[in-house]
């Protein structure tokens, strides 16, 4: 068998695999939202583009509103990045040889491993990104693969604003090298650049008519919002990747891009391409850290080029099969290998004193939650309604809830997330509710819309014998607005 065939091979099966295993737990908070998004088709909406809302649309048809159904193209989607990352090692940076190490990094890391299950936005752009990359480079040799790579981009901005770094970065490269400068003279790659453009207008106009809140929204995870500056946010950020690739592929990469450099003179156009877009990502990110708190995935597609050149370098050093290479391919499993365990059976004895450090447990305690809410609700008559004052709690308890009701959100300040697009306390006149809190100071905030509250007793989640989330429950009367 070829290398690219294992590599087909070694995509497909982990494939296979993720969607088994994407209906073992329950939804991320952050998923629940977004499959609401889904049930309110849109141009666009307050956090990112439509293209999440339209993917699990998508899926939800084939599969119904299942936690397989919401996550079914984020599954394909990471498959279908490492398949590309893998041809594009074997095509158009000519090393087929290192084809299948790529497809086992890809899959191994944890970054892409938790992308290639749970439904993100950076799954679907991850992808886009990698058709950009993968189209773009073979539109070195053959121009009209440039409108590929347009229309890659365009839908990858409607899948996260993240993506506007590809043109630039694929511009920069273009511009550093002379012999790849006469790209700018084919109108393939102006008719893709058209294309790309299109990705905006839906975005573009959705904010218009809504007050521009996105860019508030990014705005403020820029480093608008002081609650999110800290002098140690760098260190922050260099500890996440290193935690999501693991040290060693991360050294792997590091060796990648600088063999890549030293290379630039004799190596071809297509590695330096790939170098140019992913390097000035990485120390994009690494540079806003200095300013603001930066979420370890958003440098992810730094490494959608950084593991293919990783993988070219080790095949030209004949490391491919070397103790190196072997330590951080075995690592970067074992490590998802324990997160994947300890998401569905938790095992780890994680210390009560810091409950958080549970992380898959964000996945788990929801579908008992709303058992309790509907019986909760049940008790106050056919017209209660489920309230929160997070749009965590209300995504979740959408989807869980039996009659998947849009859950209102009661807050006094103003809501800066797509339920303020949604919400409509008119409708909930005098009705009664379960209010339901993650933390005990939102249902003071909640009362002045009540006429009267009863509280009900808590009810915790507790894994492997530690608490690691407890949900406060009131009844409340006459809902006034």
């Amino acid at each position: 068998m070829s290398p690219w065939r294992k590599a087909i091979v070694i995509c497909l099966a982990f494939a296979a695999f993720r969607v088994a295993f994407s209906g073992w737990t329950q939804l991320a908070e952050d998923e629940a939202y977004y499959w609401e998004w889904s049930r309110s088709p849109a141009l666009s909406y307050y956090d990112q583009g439509p293209m999440l809302a339209l993917a699990i649309r998508a899926g939800t048809a084939v599969l119904g509103d299942t936690v397989r159904g919401v996550r079914l193209l984020g599954v394909a989607a990471g498959a279908g990045a490492s398949l590309l990352a893998s041809a594009m090692v074997a095509g158009s940076l000519g090393c087929e040889a290192a084809a299948p190490w790529a497809a086992l990094a890809f899959n191994g890391a944890l970054l892409f491993a938790v992308g290639g299950v749970m439904m993100m936005h950076d799954t679907l752009m991850g992808f886009f990104w990698m058709l950009g990359l993968w189209s773009a480079l073979k539109a070195l040799r053959r121009p009209p693969w440039w409108l590929l790579a347009g229309a890659a981009v365009a839908l990858g901005g409607l899948s996260k604003y993240t993506m506007v770094l590809l043109p630039a970065c694929l511009v920069a490269g273009l511009l550093s090298r002379p012999s790849l400068r006469g790209q700018f003279r084919s109108p393939w790659l102006w008719a893709g650049a058209l294309l790309a453009a299109t990705g905006a207008w839906p975005i573009l106009a959705w904010n218009a008519a809504h007050g521009w809140p996105s860019f508030q929204h990014v705005g403020s995870l820029a480093g608008a919002d002081a609650s999110r500056h800290s002098w140690w946010a760098w260190l922050e950020f260099l500890g996440s990747q290193a935690a999501l690739l693991t040290p060693l592929l991360a050294w792997l990469v590091l060796k990648g891009w600088a063999a890549a450099w030293r290379g630039r003179r004799q190596g071809g156009d297509e590695a330096w391409m790939a170098l140019a877009c992913s390097t000035p990502v990485a120390l994009f990110f690494l540079a806003l850290s200095l300013r603001t708190r930066v979420e370890g995935n958003w440098a992810a597609p730094a490494y959608l080029g950084g593991l293919c050149l990783a993988g070219l370098a080790l095949a030209r050093s004949g490391g491919l099969g070397g103790r190196l290479s072997r330590w951080a391919l075995g690592l970067a499993f074992g490590v998802t290998a324990v997160a994947y365990a300890q998401t569905v059976t938790p095992f780890l004895p994680l210390p009560a004193a810091y409950p958080k450090a549970d992380v898959p447990a964000r996945m788990d305690g929801w579908r008992e939650l709303a058992q309790r809410v509907d019986r909760e609700r049940a008790s106050l008559g056919p017209r209660a309604f489920a309230a929160a004052r997070t749009y965590q709690n209300a995504a979740e308890l959408g989807f869980y809830l039996h009659d998947r009701p849009r859950v209102l959100i009661v807050q006094d300040s103003v809501i800066n997330h797509q339920y303020r697009f949604w919400n409509d306390p008119a409708a909930h006149l005098g009705q009664d509710a379960i209010l339901v809190a993650g933390q005990s100071w939102e249902l003071g905030e909640m009362h002045t819309h009540f006429a009267r509250y009863e509280a009900l007793p808590d009810e915790p989640f507790v894994r492997n014998g530690v608490e690691v989330r407890r949900s406060h429950l009131e009844r409340a009367w006459g809902f006034k607005g």
